[in-house]
């Protein structure tokens, strides 16, 4: 379990490039990231919270099934990664056909963000987080997918929080010190050490399902 949660938290780390792209040009565009670090923290707490919820309803959902599925569960988790890598090294962009299957709910659910705006405060942080915590992104359906192979609520919850809390201190950058953070993570080289390193991770992956299918 220790190992699935460190792993976790490196899909977190790894997407940081990719959030701060999305969810951090939300922070901007609502004055999130000029509001103070209280403010940033509870809007980020609300966006994990979301992805924490959404773990353990993935976790619950699929707690009833048998043992013998684990591994198929770790062979999806290990393809959505390397759509990922594929995003990563600019070979394919399949990965947002994945996030179009959200975007029915995204619809729905992005205009109640219009209550908590203007933001100026960490009550009002924290539940536009919690909705913007739904914006379909690619990273996150991989994340839910390693956090599947667990099919414990539970565990599958702890697995989302850990992979938000790798994405915690990209998204915690604000202002003149994000900007050559995201320049940096858009170098060429180190896009391609990215997607390797989720090549890698996904080969781990299916190496284990396979394991465990013998």
């Amino acid at each position: 379990m220790m190992i699935d949660a460190l792993s976790a938290v490196l899909i977190g780390i790894i997407s940081a490039g990719h959030c701060l792209g999305m969810c951090g040009g939300l922070t901007v565009a609502f004055g999130v990231n000029s509001k103070g670090a209280p403010v940033l923290a509870a809007y980020n707490l609300g966006r994990i919270t979301t992805y924490t919820g959404l773990g353990f309803l993935i976790g619950a959902g699929l707690s009833w099934l048998p043992a013998s599925t684990i591994p198929v569960l770790r062979l999806i988790a290990a393809a959505l990664l390397v759509l990922i890598a594929l995003y990563y090294l600019n070979i394919a962009a399949w990965i947002t056909r994945v996030e179009l299957l959200a975007l029915p709910l995204w619809r729905r659910l992005q205009p109640l963000a219009k209550r908590w705006l203007p933001v100026t405060t960490v009550r009002r942080a924290y539940p536009l987080g919690v909705i913007w915590g739904f914006l379909p992104c690619g990273l996150v359906y991989s994340a839910l997918g390693f956090a599947a192979t667990a099919a414990n609520p539970w565990a599958s919850a702890g697995l989302m929080l850990c992979f938000g809390f790798g994405t915690l201190p990209a998204m915690m950058l604000t202002g003149a010190a994000a900007k050559p953070f995201q320049r940096g993570l858009n170098r060429p080289w180190v896009r391609r050490v990215l997607g390797g390193s989720l090549l890698v991770f996904a080969a781990w992956l299916a190496f284990q399902a396979v394991s465990m299918g013998h």
